[in-house]
């Protein structure tokens, strides 16, 4: 009975007998065999295998990014593992120290060089602007002192001819009324009235010359040479410091003028004996006459004249 229920459960029941590599515990403290353990990893791979051919192919691994490089899109880039640093050694220290130092110390010197370079350039352009304004200053003072000096000379010139003028005319004048003076004498003692001189006929010469004396003509002379006299002494008082283009005319003026005033004294004070007053007449009127015209060949041109003439 026992052995027919025996037959029966194992022959009832041969479908549930377990299959070869199921890895499965049967019974308690049943341990899979060697072989099992390795079919069941094949069958793992296998698995892994169909898995891959359906998301992109069998045998193709999904690409990995390389180290240091992002992660591509989807994908989450695994955990950088730390790199071990290694202690730097000493020179290697020194050395970044000195390369840190030597960097500050080179900004600092461009800094300083730029900030100098601007300084310098600001220097130097105060210093050309003073240098240019110092220079107009000096062209405007050397042009206020030509246009002085110009002022001045001309303002020579301008007095030199007047005197000359002064002096032509005087001399002139001076000639006339001694030749008038001479002319009366001559006649009064030696004879020949004739038209210029029978007005003031006399029998004594002394009386001929009073009634030369007291005409208006004759009065009419001493006065323009007079007048001429004091205009040309005011002048020659401005006269005593000539530029140097007209030291020459000064000289000649200088030896002119009392040669000059001694001849208008004849002229408005006669006196002497009729051949000494002669022959202070005839010199008189040579050394003036001959003065004058070498004055009137050394007083120059005004400046501001020429310039005036040659624009």
């Amino acid at each position: 009975m026992g052995s027919n229920t025996e037959n029966d459960h194992v022959s009832g029941n041969s479908d549930n007998k377990p299959k070869a590599g199921a890895g499965r515990v049967f019974e308690v403290g049943y341990m899979p065999h060697e072989r099992d353990a390795a079919q069941a990893d094949t069958t793992a791979a296998q698995a892994d295998a169909t898995q891959a051919d359906a998301t992109g192919g069998a045998g193709q691994e999904e690409p990995k990014a390389s180290a240091g490089t992002p992660p591509f899109p989807g994908t989450s880039s695994p955990a950088a593992k730390p790199k071990e640093q290694k202690p730097l050694s000493e020179a290697e220290r020194r050395h970044r120290r000195r390369t840190r130092i030597i960097a500050v110390v080179v900004v600092a010197v461009v800094a300083l060089l730029g900030g100098g370079y601007a300084v310098v350039s600001h220097n130097q352009q105060v210093a050309h602007e003073a240098a240019v304004a110092r220079k107009k200053a000096a062209e405007k003072k050397r042009q206020q002192e030509r246009e002085e000096a110009i002022r001045v000379h001309d303002e020579y010139v301008a007095n030199l001819n007047k005197v000359y003028a002064y002096m032509m005319t005087g001399a002139v004048t001076s000639e006339t009324a001694c030749n008038l003076t001479s002319g009366v004498w001559h006649d009064a003692i030696f004879g020949g009235w004739d038209d210029e001189t029978s007005p003031y006929q006399a029998s004594d010469f002394n009386d001929a010359l009073k009634k030369l004396y007291a005409s208006e003509k004759y009065q009419g002379y001493v006065s323009g040479i007079e007048d001429g006299n004091d205009k040309i002494d005011d002048i020659m008082r401005d006269l005593t410091d000539p530029p140097s283009d007209c030291e020459s005319a000064y000289e000649t003026l200088q030896d002119l003028y009392p040669e000059y005033q001694s001849f208008a004294s004849l002229a408005t004070d006669p006196s002497g004996s009729y051949t000494t007053y002669t022959q202070k007449f005839e010199e008189a009127d040579s050394t003036v006459s001959s003065k004058i015209q070498l004055l009137s060949t050394q007083i120059p041109d005004a400046i501001q004249s020429d310039d005036s003439s040659s624009s």
